[in-house]
């Protein structure tokens, strides 16, 4: 963990800074010189910004490749070294369910004592705080001795930040996990060599608004390219497709109707959905589709946990199964009774517990009516959401991406890094969001320096649609045209 020397000549040097995920590093060097004998395996890179004190970027080395051609990489050859940023650490971890609670915390319970602990555990508490807990059960002062990584420090509980998780772990992976908990953009974390402590430290933050400060426009002359895209709907009416028969198959639509509008075309997709029991009644309204128990009763089965569906229901049947246990039990005792007197006695139970049984009997079916209510209204929204979702995968799409030029006003690792929240400037539209990613490429030992953040989700390919917010770029420039 220590600094053993400074690379100052390389050919090409590609990293990528993300947002509470593994970021990459790749660094193409001549072989054979005492810039690439510095590199080993166990050792790492620190990438400094100038006149920034904490790096921008620091991670271990995984890989390694030797290149050679008769064209360009000749005589020694090249090298290819890369690996993950420091964030990697947490990735390298699973979320064991087993543990005790001591005054200090929650401490894990050894691998082979796991199966004595829960099958699962609650977390539960402001999301930067469970970072830093995860982060200290699993390789901290609370971690297990041979998990334990001493090179790496998660440092004082950073207290609450973030909105609030409720979830419960088994044998996740502890970065994995974490990826979930950030969408909300609440919160932050970085592991990162520390200058200081010669120690990889966890860091936990709440991002900055810098979007007054941090501004990204063509005006500015911190912008030397953009593009914004609108693509048309792919699927503009998804039609759903429940288990009846015949004229019996339940049958659900959703339009899109202004992408209808917008892009002027119908785009059907039937979304085949026989799992959903639902089907067409005479009154053409859906109805359950229900098995028949051999008494004749509907059997409504159980909900997707595996319970009953209502309370009502539940409680409805454990005293039925109560009572009829009492009446098998007076059954069972007139049956072995062998004096007139027991048998009278066992009698007058067997008819006072076929007594009782009739109204609990009455119940069941009445909690049947109303559980049916509740499972038609279930099974009515898995429709709707099967239907939504089929609208949401091929929906009208609208993208864009930025590239921004370093200035001595606003440069990354500087001015602004990952979880900032910065502004975008064009065609009349700003958007505000989070800096999500920040691909950095430095050719000829930093005489050419390419800076390329992602805003938000931007991107093709990204989950985010932007499409609102680029129609609005789009129509504001339409606007402005016509004026001229």
């Amino acid at each position: 963990m220590n600094l053993v020397g400074e690379i100052d000549t390389w050919i090409k040097l590609d990293f990528v800074v993300r947002f509470c995920q593994q970021g990459a590093w790749q660094l193409l060097i001549k072989n054979g010189t005492p810039q690439a004998r510095l590199l080993q395996q166990g050792g790492g890179i620190v990438i400094y910004q100038d006149g920034v004190d904490w790096p921008v970027f620091s991670g271990p080395v995984d890989m390694i490749q030797r290149y050679w051609t008769t064209v360009q990489h000749t005589g020694p050859g090249s090298l290819y070294i890369g690996g993950k940023c420091d964030n990697t650490v947490l990735y390298g971890y699973l979320a064991l369910p087993g543990a005790v609670v001591t005054p200090a915390g929650s401490v894990p319970m050894p691998i082979d004592k796991q199966w004595l602990g829960s099958d699962s555990r609650p977390i539960a508490g402001p999301a930067g705080q469970a970072v830093w807990a995860e982060a200290d059960m699993a390789l901290g002062s609370r971690a297990l001795q041979d998990r334990a990584q001493p090179r790496v420090s998660v440092g004082p509980n950073p207290g609450p930040i973030g909105k609030p998780v409720n979830q419960a772990v088994r044998y996740d992976n502890l970065g994995t996990l974490i990826e979930g908990w950030y969408k909300d953009k609440e919160f932050g974390y970085r592991m990162a060599w520390s200058p200081s402590s010669r120690k990889v430290e966890l860091k936990v933050f709440k991002p900055r608004d810098l979007s007054k400060e941090v501004r990204l426009s063509p005006e500015l002359g911190n912008l030397r390219e953009y593009v914004w895209t609108l693509s048309a709907p792919r699927i503009t009416r998804a039609i759903v497709a429940c288990r009846g028969e015949g004229k019996e198959r339940y049958v659900f639509q959703r339009i899109d109707a202004e992408g209808e509008r917008q892009w002027g075309c119908i785009r059907e997709q039937l979304v085949d959905r026989r799992d959903i029991p639902l089907k067409t009644g005479p009154a053409g309204q859906p109805e359950l589709v229900l098995k028949k128990n051999s008494d004749g009763t509907e059997d409504v089965g159980t909900n997707p946990e595996g319970g009953e569906w209502t309370p009502e229901l539940a409680k409805a049947k454990e005293k039925l199964a109560g009572l009829q246990k009492a009446r098998a039990d007076a059954q069972k005792r007139y049956d072995e009774a062998t004096k007139p007197e027991e048998k009278q006695k066992a009698a007058a139970e067997v008819s006072a517990a076929q007594a009782r049984l009739l109204p609990a009997v009455l119940e069941v079916q009445s909690a049947t009516e109303g559980a049916k209510r509740f499972m038609l209204a279930h099974y009515l929204k898995a429709v709707e959401d099967a239907a939504a979702a089929a609208l949401k995968e091929g929906e009208k799409n609208g993208n864009f991406q930025v590239y921004p030029i370093d200035t001595p006003q606003c440069a990354f690792g500087k001015d602004y890094f990952v979880g900032d929240k910065v502004t975008v400037a064009v065609d009349g539209e700003e958007y505000a969001d989070v800096i999500r990613e920040v691909n950095i490429t430095v050719e000829n030992g930093g005489q050419t320096e390419t800076v390329t953040p992602k805003v938000g989700q931007q991107g093709e390919g990204d989950p985010l649609n932007l499409y609102k917010t680029v129609w609005e770029m789009r129509e504001k420039l339409r606007k402005l045209e016509a004026r001229m």
